[in-house]
């Protein structure tokens, strides 16, 4: 009886060891394959509140740059539209002179004016369909970004109106300059007229130059400092995280020679089991 109940231990002692060897294997294959060291709360529970936390951070600043991105689009969109009503305003410009120059005749004094009327239907155009994302920027009011993880911290862009009605001065707005406006080229009071388009392109300008400086020091200093968090904070995940490819390598490879030794040494001992059973059977 002695001798069946070693084998018995043995056998016992040879199923334990095959199965924390079955779970380390099982374990280093699970790594290998996910190329995570930590796939369960039970791998490292610090570890993985520490991820877990870096993660929820880590998807809020790549929120927060794709917004920024999106900041550049609409600074970028609204720039291209104010460049065209820029070039617009010179055409507008160039036929003042003319008109105030004297010496056309009434044929080329109206063509002049068809002239500034497309124009100015063509800055009316690109105020009202110029747009990002939906979003149409050459119409006033603001764009509102949150470019950090916290979303307190909100950044807001200054939307010009680049309607013929809103850019002027004091002399009165550009739509004036149309036919049948107080301004138009046949009123003969062009130094007022050439006073109106030269506050329209200083408020163009103006425009063009606070979106270049929001893009410049709010989005682009944004943009720096959220890549470096990012570029850190990935770090920091891959390093709690990732799994050693070289450490666990070698553990897998232990934990499956374990596993073979363990089987062999039960395939053993049910064997010895037997042949002593045979002896005593005799």
């Amino acid at each position: 009886m002695r001798v069946g109940s070693n084998l018995s231990g043995i056998d016992l002692t040879a199923s334990h060891n095959l199965m924390r060897s079955m779970a380390a294997l099982s374990q280093s294959s699970t790594r290998m394959s996910t190329l995570r060291r930590i796939n369960s709360g039970g791998d490292d529970p610090a570890g993985l509140i520490a991820l877990e936390n870096m993660q929820a951070e880590l998807t809020a600043l790549k929120q927060a740059s794709y917004n920024a991105s999106r900041a550049v689009g609409t600074v970028q969109v609204a720039d291209s539209g104010l460049s065209q009503v820029s070039d617009l305003l010179n055409t507008i410009r160039g036929n003042v002179v003319s008109a105030a120059g004297g010496g056309l005749s009434d044929a080329e004094l109206a063509a002049k004016q068809i002239e500034t009327d497309a124009a100015l239907q063509a800055i009316n155009r690109i105020s009202n369909t110029t747009s990002f994302s939906g979003k149409k920027v050459l119409q006033g009011g603001s764009a509102n970004f949150a470019l950090s993880a916290d979303v307190s911290q909100i950044s807001t862009l200054e939307l010009p109106e680049a309607s013929t009605t809103a850019l002027g001065g004091a002399a009165g707005v550009l739509a004036e300059l149309g036919s049948g406006g107080t301004f138009n080229l046949s009123s003969g009071n062009m130094a007022d007229a050439m006073s109106i388009v030269d506050e329209a392109s200083s408020q163009v300008l103006q425009a063009r130059a606070d979106m270049g400086a929001f893009e410049k020091y709010t989005i682009d200093s944004t943009q720096r400092i959220l890549d470096d968090m990012e570029v850190n904070l990935t770090s920091a995940a891959s390093s709690i995280g990732d799994v050693d490819m070289a450490e666990e390598s070698s553990r897998l490879l232990r934990a499956e020679i374990l596993v073979k030794t363990g089987i062999a040494t039960l395939m053993i001992a049910g064997q010895s089991r037997g042949m002593i059973g045979g002896l005593f059977e005799q």
